[in-house]
């Protein structure tokens, strides 16, 4: 009997995250990190004037548009923001665009509100099962010894 192959089905394991490779200077995402923050001020509703004022104001310090600009040139290498500025940067743009490159580089994902709540449910589930199998196991054990 032939097998037919589901051409249509992607990988339903290739969205699992991965850690990063953990090879000597393979960690300098710089690049990487100005070209989110780049694409994230794309997307987002406000321009850079408002997002550096709103950063500003959370962060309770200046932020200015010249500093976002450097943030986001990939050519700007030693301007890198630190976690308190990315933090604040994802709160202004009303994403999880640094948050999400970082959990990605560590092999998780950034579960927001709800979607968080739905992970717990479901890894909740499976250990419902797991218990569930083990029980009947051992039921099943002592049923044998009467």
């Amino acid at each position: 009997m032939r097998r037919m192959v589901d051409t249509l089905t992607g990988d339903l394991f290739a969205s699992i995250p991965q850690a990063y490779p953990l090879t000597p200077g393979a960690w300098r995402f710089r690049g990487e990190i100005a070209h989110v923050m780049g694409e994230a001020i794309k997307a987002c509703s406000k321009d850079r004037y408002q997002i550096a004022a709103d950063m500003s104001r959370l962060l309770a310090r200046e932020v200015s548009v010249n500093t976002l600009d450097k943030y986001t040139s990939e050519a700007s290498e030693d301007h890198i923001p630190n976690l308190e500025t990315a933090i604040a940067f994802d709160a202004a743009t009303e994403q999880t665009t640094l948050a999400s490159l970082f959990a990605s580089k560590l092999g998780c994902r950034v579960l927001p509100g709800k979607e968080s709540l739905m992970a717990e449910l479901g890894r909740l589930g499976h250990m419902k099962n797991e218990i569930a199998k083990q029980e009947k196991a051992i039921k099943h054990v002592l049923g044998k010894k009467q």
